[in-house]
């Protein structure tokens, strides 16, 4: 058996630490570097991509917009034109359940909800976006 002084006690406590705390560095790193990248996100020329949801199984719902963190929005199609004198662009706009879209919205806090299922949004800017390698 080999006897060990103190200080070499220490000495090899201190490499075995180093090595450890080395080793998973360098198993860190790796981990952080094969990691794949995401799909490519394709652009949302109104500003925010959004998944379309048909909720026409709840009571007083329809299609809402569901953000890529989760926030649903049920749109708004106000009577008239929208806040900035245009139509709305969901007028004649086909929606499917699970189409990929591109958003800019005014949430408003003047109008209710039967179907409450998120916020009520008016949408100024709706435009089909296509996923590369998926369906829309």
């Amino acid at each position: 058996m080999l006897k060990l002084s103190a200080r070499q006690k220490r000495e090899v406590y201190s490499v075995s630490n180093l090595i450890f705390h080395l080793a998973i560095f360098v198993i860190l790193l790796l981990t952080l570097n094969s990691c794949t990248q995401a799909e490519d996100v394709p652009e949302a020329n109104c500003g925010t991509l959004a998944t379309v949801r048909n909720l026409t199984g709840l009571d007083g719902c329809g299609f809402v917009f569901e953000l890529d963190n989760g926030t649903k929005l049920e749109p708004y199609i106000p009577a008239q034109n929208t806040t900035d004198g245009q139509q709305s662009p969901l007028k004649n706009f086909p929606l499917a359940d699970g189409q990929r879209v591109s958003i800019t919205y005014q949430v408003r806090q003047d109008v209710g909800s039967i179907c409450m299922a998120g916020s009520i949004a008016e949408i100024t800017c709706l435009e089909t976006v296509t996923v590369p390698g998926g369906n829309n």
